[in-house]
């Protein structure tokens, strides 16, 4: 780390800890080092689906101008259309689909509606293929998306409602949502934006893993508590290390371990809803699905969690043992 980084708050934290054991146990703390790499987002070339074009001839092309439809395929087919990016590839298709519904529920034309009903089925079972496109491959995204080294700082609010409201609105416009969006390129570009420079997710999941990795070393540390003598001689030493735990992990640590609990548990099942990888895409996104994109299985939140959960443990039995009082 040079002068110039930030503050890892978490990882100075985990050092005073250890270290007020460690002089009371009159040993040397550990040394905390660096967590092992993440997983990273796969690029772009190995994620992005070719999408099959359907085509119409001119004359089923007019018919789209009973459903108001014409307008809106001229301008995606204009010079404006073809350079808009994934983002916009795939509102104009959800406007498109919309407006193909709103025809067939409007119109008395039996033939323009077998018509329409064709080109429906042709059109509808490609919207998830360009909501996916979108997912990996606008920039803001990727960005997003891409894990870091670095954890969030002190403050761990900046760049999350962004993130948030960003991930609902990705989630609603996947076409197996229960409450879709409506699809408005303003909108979803206005939180594409928000994205823009914005690295909170990616931070978010080091922070849950650099939490695990200080996590597992204090559990290694702490197996001396299993066989620490409790007689009346070192009682004092028992306290000691008990006062420090309350001091430093449950009244430092641990309300920071509850904040980055809680902002995981609100972003977990809108990743999950947004990164829906298509069969030919699953195998290459396994590990990243795997473990950022489960919901609350995330082999990142599920590894923090149980050790998270072991370090009490571990401090309970004890204080069972040694008979003190946990306050």
């Amino acid at each position: 780390m040079t002068a110039c980084s930030p503050p890892r708050q978490l990882e100075q934290d985990f050092t005073t800890y250890l270290a007020r054991l460690a002089t009371v146990l009159q040993v040397e703390p550990p040394v905390l080092g660096e967590p092992a790499k993440l997983p990273p987002l796969p690029p772009q070339r190995a994620l992005q689906l070719e999408q099959p074009r359907v085509t119409a001839g001119l004359l089923d092309t007019l018919r789209l101008g009973e459903c108001r439809l014409l307008a809106l395929v001229g301008e995606h087919n204009g010079p404006v259309g073809k350079s808009g990016g994934a983002a916009a590839d795939l509102i104009y298709h959800l406007r498109f689909q919309q407006g193909l519904n709103s025809c067939l529920a409007n119109t008395d034309d039996t033939a323009l509606r077998n018509w329409l009903y064709r080109l429906q089925r042709q059109k509808a079972p490609l919207l998830s293929g360009y909501h996916w496109n979108m997912m990996v491959a606008e920039p803001e995204i990727r960005q997003a998306l891409t894990p870091r080294r670095r954890p969030l700082g002190r403050d761990l609010q900046p760049g999350f409602q962004t993130t948030y409201e960003a991930f609902n609105l990705f989630a609603r416009l996947h076409p197996q949502s229960a409450h879709p969006a409506q699809a408005d390129s303003r909108q979803l570009h206005r939180h594409l934006g928000g994205l823009y420079d914005n690295d909170y997710l990616g931070r978010l999941f080091y922070s849950l893993h650099s939490a695990a990795h200080y996590l597992s070393l204090s559990l290694a540390f702490l197996e001396r508590l299993e066989t620490l003598d409790c007689g009346p001689r070192v009682r004092p030493d028992a306290e000691r290390l008990r006062n420090a735990m309350q001091h430093y992990y449950i009244g430092r640590i641990q309300p920071r371990l509850g904040e980055l609990d809680r902002r995981f548990v609100q972003l977990a099942p809108l990743l999950q809803q947004s990164l829906l990888p298509p069969p030919e895409r699953t195998a290459v996104m396994a590990d990243y699905l795997s473990w950022y994109a489960s919901g609350l299985d995330s082999q990142i939140y599920v590894r923090y969690r149980q050790l998270t959960l072991e370090h009490a443990r571990r401090w309970q039995r004890f204080l069972a043992r040694c008979d003190i009082s946990p306050t």
